[in-house]
């Protein structure tokens, strides 16, 4: 018999994995390896506490904004040039830079109706993280524009505008 055992049953008897202990018995607790778990706030993790579904996530997440930073986007061209790798990385994570960087091009390329349809899929991905439990997924949305369809209908007005000129 092991000098816990010895000792939990001494001091509570037979209700040795019971809550009969008085309240504020942090030492007996502690004694008796009978810890209540700590109360964490939103988005404090640990090794034992981080959720699964999440690590793997963040993961993709930061595979594909590795990936998404590699890509020669700097120029109008290279945007254009690198649309189905933009697409390949959204179907891997739904990266909110992605689809802007996605927008950015089809609208470069003159693929305006495209464009609305990357914008309406970024729209429902930023729905998405609004309301995810993890604060992680929420602050993807924090800093970037939300497009709408008046904002592209713009964007070829002015292209259509510049090129009768």
């Amino acid at each position: 018999m092991s000098l816990r055992r010895w000792f939990r049953e001494r001091i509570v008897g037979d209700d040795s994995e019971g809550g009969d202990l008085p309240p504020r018995s942090v030492l007996l607790n502690t004694l008796l390896g009978r810890d209540p778990e700590r109360v964490r706030s939103l988005g404090e993790y640990d090794e034992e506490s981080y959720p699964p579904e999440l690590r793997e996530q963040l993961e993709r997440r930061t595979e594909v904004m590795q990936e998404l930073l590699g890509l020669e986007i700097t120029s109008a061209k290279k945007r254009i040039d690198a649309i189905p790798k933009l697409k390949e990385l959204l179907r891997k994570y739904p990266h909110p830079l992605a689809y802007e960087t996605l927008i950015n091009a089809y609208i470069e390329s003159e693929r305006f109706d495209e464009a609305k349809g990357v914008a309406f899929a970024a729209k429902q991905r930023r729905a998405e993280c609004a309301i995810s439990q993890y604060p992680e997924i929420r602050s993807e949305i924090d800093s970037l524009r939300e497009w709408t369809s008046a904002d592209i209908d713009d964007y070829a007005q002015e292209k259509a505008t510049s090129k009768k000129i």
